[in-house]
Order: C-alpha cells, then sequence, then structure tokens
C-alpha cells in the first residue's frame, strides 16, 4: 500500500519535473497534532509518530526522525521502502543539507507553502541557492492520490468561560493592541492554533486530544478578524464577538483577503508560526517578534493554577482506584495493554469536567516500555501479568485545566539490581531538579542536567528533554519553556519565570528490556529574594503515590526519604477525603513512610 502511494507520487513529481518532495509532520499552523486532514506525512510513509518529515525522490524516501521514535518506526515500517534517517537533535532540519548534497544543480523541490513557516523556508533557501535549487509550492499534490482524504474540521467553536480562563478576551485583546501600539504597527497576525484559542478564549475538538479550533487572527488597533468558518459559532457567540469589534470570516478567506487588508500596512507576526503562503499573501511592512500571545499565556493567572490544583485531585482520585483495579485484576487474569489504557480512561471520565485524554496513553509492558512514544494497539498489545515492569504515561483534558503524569510500577517477583538502580536514579533526579533553587531568567538547557547526574554516575541517560511547558484546557505539550540538553530548542533557551506549569520527567529506557520514567507537574515560584536577584523553586501539583519497590533505598539520602515521605504525605492527605475506606487503606499502604 505504502509503495503504491509512493509511486503514485513520484508519478506526480514527474508530471511536474520535480526532483524531490518535501512533506513534514505539520499543518498550516506549525501544529504538534494536526487534524487527520493534514497527516500528508503518515499517509505517504505508514510512519503515526507526531514528529518526522519525509523526503521522497525517484530512488529514495527518507523519514527523518529522532530517538523518541526509531523502535516505532522500525515496528511501522519494517516491511516498506521507506529507509530511517536518525536525527541527532528533536526536530532539526537535517535533512536539509543531505538533500541538497544528493540533488543536481537546478533541480526542483516540491512542498506544500502552507505546511512551512516562513523561518523554515528561509532555511531551506539558505541552501539551496549553491547548487541553484529552486522551490515549487505544490499545495494540491496529494488531491488525485488522497481520494479518501479526511475533511477539515467543522466542529461548533465553544466560549471558554471566564471562572476557567480568568481572563476575559477584551482584556487578553487589550495587551495585543497595546503592543500594535508600541511597535508602530497596524496588525497582529497570529497562526499557532494554541494562541488563538487562548486570546479569544475559544475551544473545540479539530485536533485529538487538544480542544483547539482552526483559525487564524488578524488583531488591528480597533478591530479584528477571526478566521474561521463562521458556521461553527452559535449567534450568542457571533454577539459576544462583534461587541469586541471582532468579525469571523471563513477560514479560507485569509487567502485572498490578507493582500487586500496588508497593503501598504505594518503588521506584526511570527516567523516560527507564520506559514509561507501567508507570508507571499501580505502586500504590506512586516516585523517579525517572538509571539507576544506565547509568552502571556505561558504565566499562567490565579485561576488557572488554581483549576489545575483541582485537575489534580481529580485525576489523582481516578489513578488511585485505577491501580486499586489494576492489581487486583492482575490476581485473577493478563490484560492487555490497550485494555490498561481504556480503564485508566473510564476512572477519568467519572470526573467533573473531563473531555478526553490530553494524549494517547501509553501503557508499556516490559521492553514496550522503552519505546517513548509507544502506542498499545487494540490488537495485538502485549499481555500485562502479575510479573514485572509496567509504564503507564498518559494525561486528560479537563474544562479547568490539562494533566501529564507518567508512573513506572513494580507488578511482581524480584526487580533486578538493573532495574533498581535506574529508577532510583531517574527518582533521584527527579527530586534534584524539583528541589532546586535558581535565578529568575535561568534557561531549560542550563539546568537539565540536574535530572540526569544521578544516571550519569551510572553510565545511564535518556535520549529526550526532561520536561515542557503544559497548558490548561489546552496543549499538553505547551510552548516554550522546559528542559533541554541543548540550546537548540526553545525549551532549552526561554527562561524561567513565576507561575508557569512545566512536568519533569526524567526517564531510562534499554531496549527489549525496560522502560522508567517518572513525570509530575510543577509550578514555578519565587522562593527567595536576596541581593543577587530573585530565585525561583518548583511546587509539586500532580498527587498520585510513588512506587517504593523498585527502589535501592539504601542509595537515598536523608533530604531525598525526606521529600518522598512529605510528597505520599501529601498525596494521602489531599487524595483520602475523596476514598472510600478501602481506598484509603491501600492509598496509605502505598503512601508508608521510608
Amino acid at each position: 500500500m505504502i509503495a503504491e502511494k509512493l509511486q503514485a507520487l513520484r508519478n506526480y513529481m514527474a508530471s511536474k519535473n520535480l526532483d524531490a518532495f518535501i512533506i513534514p509532520s505539520t499543518d498550516p499552523h506549525q501544529s504538534e497534532y494536526v487534524a487527520d486532514y493534514w497527516k500528508l506525512r503518515e499517509y505517504f510513509s505508514g510512519f503515526t509518530g507526531s514528529a518526522g518529515t519525509l523526503v521522497v525522490t525517484q530512488k529514495i524516501a527518507g523519514l527523518w526522525t529522532d530517538s523518541r521514535y526509531f523502535l516505532q518506526f522500525e515496528d511501522e515500517c519494517a516491511n516498506s521502502e521507506v529507509t530511517l534517517c536518525k536525527q541527532s537533535i528533536p526536530h532539526a532540519p537535517e535533512h536539509v543539507a543531505w538533500l541538497c548534497d544528493l540533488l543536481e544543480e537546478k533541480s526542483v523541490i516540491g512542498v506544500d507553502y502552507r505546511q512551512f513557516s516562513k523561518a523554515q523556508i528561509d532555511y531551506i533557501l539558505s541552501h539551496t541557492k549553491e547548487k541553484h535549487i529552486a522551490l515549487q509550492n505544490e499545495p494540491h499534490f496529494a488531491k488525485e492520490i488522497w481520494t479518501d482524504r479526511p475533511s477539515l474540521p467543522n466542529f461548533t467553536v465553544d466560549i471558554h468561560p471566564l471562572e476557567f480562563s480568568g481572563e476575559t478576551t477584551a482584556s487578553k485583546l487589550t495587551k495585543v493592541q497595546e503592543e500594535i501600539e508600541k511597535q508602530n504597527a497596524d496588525y497582529y497576525l497570529f497562526s499557532s492554533l494554541d494562541e488563538v484559542a487562548w486570546l479569544f478564549n475559544i475551544r473545540s475538538r479539530d485536533v485529538d486530544f487538544t480542544p483547539l479550533v482552526t483559525a487564524y487572527a488578524f488583531v488591528g488597533k480597533t478591530n479584528t478578524i477571526l478566521f474561521c468558518n463562521t458556521n461553527r459559532f452559535s449567534q450568542n457567540a457571533i454577539t459576544i464577538f462583534e461587541k469586541l469589534n471582532i468579525t469571523i470570516k471563513d477560514y479560507d478567506t485569509i487567502a485572498t483577503l490578507l493582500p487586500e487588508i496588508t497593503q501598504n500596512k505594518v503588521v506584526l507576526t511570527d516567523a516560527s508560526s507564520l506559514n509561507y503562503a501567508c507570508f507571499n499573501g501580505i502586500n504590506g511592512q512586516l516585523i517579525y517578534k517572538n509571539s507576544l500571545v506565547k509568552e502571556l499565556k505561558a504565566i499562567k493567572n490565579e485561576v488557572e493554577i488554581l483549576g489545575t490544583k483541582n485537575c489534580m485531585l481529580k485525576d489523582g482520585v481516578a489513578l488511585t482506584k485505577f491501580f486499586i483495579w489494576l492489581e487486583k485484576e492482575l490476581e485473577k487474569r493478563a490484560i492487555s495493554e490497550y485494555e490498561i489504557g481504556r480503564k485508566l480512561d473510564s476512572f477519568r471520565q467519572q470526573q467533573e469536567y473531563y473531555t478526553g485524554e490530553s494524549f494517547a496513553a501509553i501503557v508499556g509492558y516490559q521492553g514496550n516500555g522503552a519505546i517513548i512514544h509507544y502506542t498499545a494497539p487494540e490488537e495485538g498489545s502485549a499481555m500485562v501479568k502479575n510479573e514485572g515492569i509496567l509504564l503507564v504515561d498518559s494525561g486528560a483534558q479537563y474544562k479547568d485545566g490539562t494533566t501529564d503524569i507518567t508512573r513506572t510500577i513494580w507488578l511482581g517477583g524480584t526487580p533486578s539490581e538493573k532495574i533498581k538502580t535506574a529508577y532510583t536514579g531517574v527518582l533521584k533526579g527527579y527530586i534534584e531538579l524539583e528541589q532546586l533553587q535558581f535565578p529568575l531568567g535561568t534557561t531549560g538547557a542550563q539546568i537539565d542536567a540536574f535530572a540526569r547526574v544521578h544516571l550519569w554516575k551510572n553510565g545511564l541517560n535518556y535520549p529526550h528533554g526532561t520536561g515542557h511547558g503544559i497548558g490548561c484546557f489546552g496543549m499538553v505539550h505547551e510552548p516554550a519553556q522546559g528542559f533541554a540538553t541543548g540550546a537548540t530548542t526553545a525549551r532549552g533557551t526561554t527562561p524561567h519565570l513565576a507561575n508557569q506549569l512545566t512536568t519533569i520527567e526524567p526517564g531510562c529506557y534499554v531496549t527489549n528490556e525496560f522502560g522508567i520514567r517518572t513525570e509530575n507537574i510543577v509550578v514555578s515560584k519565587e522562593v527567595n529574594q536576596t541581593e543577587f536577584g530573585t530565585f525561583l523553586g518548583f511546587e509539586p501539583l500532580t498527587l498520585c503515590y510513588i512506587d517504593t519497590e523498585l527502589l535501592a533505598i539504601e542509595t537515598l539520602t536523608i533530604d531525598e526519604k525526606r521529600w518522598l515521605n512529605e510528597y505520599h504525605q501529601t498525596v494521602l492527605d489531599k487524595l483520602s477525603p475523596l476514598l472510600n475506606e478501602d481506598e484509603k487503606q491501600w492509598l496509605a499502604q502505598k503512601c508508608k513512610a521510608l
């Protein structure tokens, strides 16, 4: 099937005199997760991971992705001509230099300008000019090939109420309009779906696991245009927006209206999210700035933080009930990884304001836990027994917040010293980073190593960042702050500020043996003021026990034991009032002091 799709693409390329084609994972908004309509890379490669780029020539089909997905690729593309090209750095455009080196002079590369940001096209052009390689916009290349392609989302758009957002759309627009005045501009164009959702306090279900709306926002000094199909809004929503001088125009009309409304105007935008098709449609002057909305929404207000804390209570109850069920059920039978994921979701469904998972649950038994972005198939997933190790990484979307948690548990038998060493190193690393006090403005790359140092001492490591920002009924992976080893990603270079929500999630993975990860959501806060400035620290918000059976307890320091005991006491104190007596007793045993 993949061979037939690739041949059809190559036939199209030949008809257009194209020597290569680049197909990324993104949509016109540079989204991490995309609507089914935009899953072109998946369609032509068979690889379902959320990150990767497919490069096709008449002889080669290469898929560039990073180490989080290597095992997944080998599983999904084992019988395909698509070749894995291993990226050394996540999200790095390593395919560009490779392709330009491969192609002859004056070759032509096909792309869909809508799927590439202005910054990405500039990067490609910087490599193609030496050989005079041309880019050719081909927005309809899949039309005759993907004949049953899903339609663009057209779900109802909901207004996200003030009781959950904590700030009105009018207030948020005022901040943007003040920036427009400050920069002597006329408009601010926003393309990222999470930024549009936050700015207008709107939500929908256009993207799996993420309550976003497919739209562009064009904010002016006194009036604003929201490019999103009008039939998706209730009359009440339209009336609310009209009072704020917000006009709704159909999504596709941006292509024809952008040249007209930007004529001789100054437009602010973010080059990392502005797609190249929109860039070509702007007739005025462009000023590139890091998105103001991205910066504003990274700082959570009191309502958002309180909502997140409420979510952690609900999630903690659901997880406690789930782990009790799992322990009891495994005494009677083996359970598939897939069923375990569905059962966890069923416990969350019982909680107030639950709307769905925040990503596909990762339930990895034994060696499957080493596949970092593993998704258990409905048919043929591993059968979990009352023995060995299980990694469960999951999250939920509630109207008052978003959750993301990983726990690794021991199901029975005697764990090896290798597993205990890795598990203990991961927990030590988590505690080390979570307890860190650091100056305001410290970047993720500066402090990522604190989560790894105890693993490094034993020759261990993990091939992913240590944490990411998280939204409030928004994206589970929210730009831009986080923790990463290098200075090539936003998570590595973005300064940490107070009142940001971030995950801390060190891990350790051994192929075909086990995967270990411990993850909590934390909120940053001011903890000290000295002559050297303001210092920040983290407060853990996630409420779920940490399995102690896998710990090499004798290697824990007094402070590490104190942290674990205090954390477990907090979990017990906050969740117990929401549990029945049997559940309380079970949790008390899991949270027993060391």
